[in-house]
């Protein structure tokens, strides 16, 4: 493995900020050298490089990748598949999903934009049908105050780039080509007149691309808020994610859509609980339960309590697997049976003592999660 200090100073890469564009407009040959500056930046780690001759560039030396991080960013590169990019898009995973466990386990659709008729679709959720049980509604006034998936920090008018850019942030919507583009007008097509009070907006082709809706009428009224929604959405929509998060090109060419679901939540200012069922070569490896920000719970591949093999910065909190637990780890075995993946992680959310499939991710956070413990799950 080469230093990976001099393999920039020889090939003169400049340090950050790289902007989205910078990063998109490479060339593909480009990929690794700029990937392994972005890992170093991220983790500490170095990421190892060797010289192909034939094409006259570096690339990972697969070889060489023995922490879990390292691996991630092999996948990242050279081991995404079509059906790795369809799983990762958030509607058309849904089809697969149902078909090797059923649709009871997807959580329910109220629009997808575009589809053939804009509408409102057909949904078998008690709760969706008559706005009960959803989650509580909030009272009083707005206050310009919206969740993004994990956080609960004001909305401005700016949203981030991601932290490896060293970039001051910018509204999505202003980083376009100036290519005229269809996405423009689908946030216009959502019917919030056939919504329920509480719902989830989101992008399918990223992560983390999303706006939870708690007060449908307050924030209809919030015209500022409104504004910012509207126009956040309709950059996500003109981005492509695998830019954005060091090359997840499993995210890559995703038809853009948007996705609407209802909000499914006991208690609407609560964080829903999650499952984690990570898979290692198509074997499960690791059960982890999210109870809060600050408490998990493992379980290794026989659902018995077992050490943090990652050194993960909760609270362990140990307790036995109950029923819930065990259905959802064999829905996860159904799912990852006929894949052919190195590293899999598929995520649950639980409502009403159910579970409901989230998504598959193929590069747990993008593997730039600086562990204590590098080996992982491996």
């Amino acid at each position: 493995m080469y230093n990976i200090v001099n393999i920039f100073k020889k090939d003169g890469i400049s340090n950050p900020p790289w902007d989205y564009y910078f990063l998109k407009n490479l060339n593909e040959k480009e990929y690794p050298k700029y990937l392994a500056k972005l890992f170093y930046l991220n983790t500490g780690e170095k990421l190892p490089l060797k010289w192909n001759f034939k094409n006259r560039a570096w690339i990972i030396d697969k070889k060489g990748c023995k922490t879990f991080n390292q691996k991630l960013q092999w996948i990242k590169l050279y081991g995404v598949t079509p059906l790795m990019r369809d799983l990762t898009d958030k509607v058309k995973v849904r089809d697969y999903v149902k078909e090797k466990i059923g649709e009871e386990y997807l959580k329910p659709v109220l629009q997808i934009i575009p589809n053939k008729s804009h509408e409102t679709m057909g949904c078998h959720c008690e709760q969706v049908n008559d706005n009960l049980g959803l989650a509580w509604q909030s009272k009083g006034k707005s206050n310009d105050k919206i969740d993004c998936h994990d956080t609960q920090n004001e909305v401005v008018s700016r949203l981030r780039f991601p932290k490896f850019q060293f970039r001051e942030n910018w509204v999505l919507a202003e980083y376009n080509d100036g290519e005229s583009s269809d996405v423009t007008t689908y946030f216009d097509k959502i019917d919030f007149d056939k919504l329920p009070n509480a719902f989830v907006l989101k992008a399918n082709h990223g992560c983390k691309w999303q706006y939870i809706i708690k007060d449908k009428e307050q924030f209809l009224k919030n015209k500022r808020l409104f504004e910012i929604v509207k126009k956040n959405t309709t950059g996500w929509l003109e981005q492509d994610y695998s830019f954005w998060e060091g090359f997840e090109l499993n995210y890559h060419d995703i038809k853009p859509k948007i996705l609407i679901e209802p909000l499914l939540r006991e208690e609407i200012n609560t964080h829903s609980k999650q499952i984690q069922v990570y898979f290692s070569n198509n074997l499960p490896k690791l059960v982890i339960k999210i109870h809060n920000e600050k408490e998990i719970t493992i379980w290794d591949e026989n659902l018995k309590i077992t050490t943090d093999p990652f050194g993960f910065e909760e609270e362990i909190i140990n307790i036995e697997a109950d029923e819930l637990i065990k259905q959802t780890f064999v829905l996860s075995k159904q799912l990852v049976k006929d894949l052919n993946t190195i590293i899999l992680r598929i995520d649950w959310m639980i409502y009403k003592d159910k579970p409901y499939f989230e998504e598959f991710t193929f590069t747990p956070y993008s593997g730039f999660k600086n562990f204590k413990n590098k080996k992982g799950i491996l």
